[in-house]
């Protein structure tokens, strides 16, 4: 009887371990992932298409957005449950008290932001922006950019035409001569220039005025409903951006997959750009001078104090450290 039991021991042993992938795929924490079609913020695709936040317990369906903006309005609306955005739209965010928070910086590089302009115009400098006419998208870092080298040339501030644009239609603008200049962002920028065959140039970059990438933002909601799984979505995007860097190559091809474009675009783009989760005080400054130039532009009622909204960003950037340091490596 003894060979019985232990036959039935083996086999129930057995059943378990056979349900046990069943069981830890019915464990894993669903999340709907706003991700902005921009190489910026390529940590979080690469991330969930090489399964590293599926390997830190997460179940994520991405959701393509188009802007910080939009990504403000899908958290908002709990249409998504994470999304990035960019210094500026997590400014406003604050400002208007939005329903979701900032637990990690996904990417740094104000260099990746900068002014390509057309050679008939004369421009060489800040200072020769004057009266002419710059496709630039309101409400962003760049545009907040622009305006302080207008100042720092001693200009006034309606020196410059701006013309409203989106980062995808400036190039054309430009091309056809309908503006002067453009501040935008890469990959945009080396395309245009090269769309130009010598007739336009880089101006400058914009790298010692405004902060880059932006935040990892997760909602109110879904922190409420998941507090043990904050620290993990932020582990886990360390992570990513650890492979990021470490794999650029590969990296800069899946990331070609998802915005449909040829990966040569991506890794133009990784060149101005650095996969790191901290706040330096080049971020912090800039997240100051933000909330200065986007009230003074109306864009937000008041001014912001950053650090009444990085309070949770710094408490869980501290214990994933303590845990998962080597990602920072």
């Amino acid at each position: 009887m003894k060979w019985i039991k232990s036959a039935t021991m083996s086999a129930i042993a057995a059943a378990v371990l056979a349900s046990a992938p069943a069981v830890q795929a019915q464990e894993k924490v669903k999340v709907r992932f706003g991700i902005l079609t921009t190489a910026s913020q390529a940590a979080f695709y690469v991330g969930v298409k090489k399964g590293i936040f599926e390997k830190h317990g997460f179940d994520a369906e991405i959701k393509s957005l188009s802007t910080g903006v939009q990504a403000n309005q899908a958290l908002a609306a709990n249409q998504v449950d994470w999304a990035g955005g960019g210094v500026e739209s997590t400014v406003v965010a604050w400002a208007n008290k939005l329903p979701f928070k900032a637990y990690s910086m996904y990417a740094k590089g104000g260099d990746s932001y900068g002014i390509v302009v057309r050679n008939e115009a004369g421009i060489n400098s800040p200072a020769d922006l004057k009266g002419k006419r710059v496709a630039v998208p309101q409400g962003t870092a760049p545009a907040q950019g622009l305006s302080q080298l207008i100042q720092q040339a001693g200009l006034p501030r309606d020196s410059v035409n701006r013309v409203n644009a989106t980062y995808g239609s400036m190039g054309q603008m430009l091309i056809q001569g309908a503006v002067d200049a453009m501040v935008g962002l890469e990959p945009f920028l080396t395309l245009t220039e090269e769309k130009m065959a010598g007739n336009g140039k880089i101006l400058m970059r914009l790298g010692k005025v405004v902060q880059g990438g932006g935040f990892f933002l997760i909602g109110d909601a879904w922190a409420a409903q998941n507090p043990t799984k904050i620290k993990d979505a932020v582990a886990a995007l360390w992570e990513s951006q650890q492979w990021v860097r470490n794999n650029p190559k590969e990296a800069a091809a899946l990331e070609a997959e998802f915005l449909k474009v040829e990966p040569r675009i991506v890794e133009v783009t990784f060149k101005w750009l650095n996969y790191d989760p901290l706040i330096d005080d080049f971020t912090a400054a800039s997240l100051k001078t933000t909330s200065q130039y986007l009230a003074a532009e109306k864009l937000i009622p008041v001014e912001v104090n950053p650090d009444e909204h990085l309070v949770e960003f710094k408490k869980v950037v501290s214990e994933v450290r303590a845990k998962h340091g080597a990602f920072l490596k």
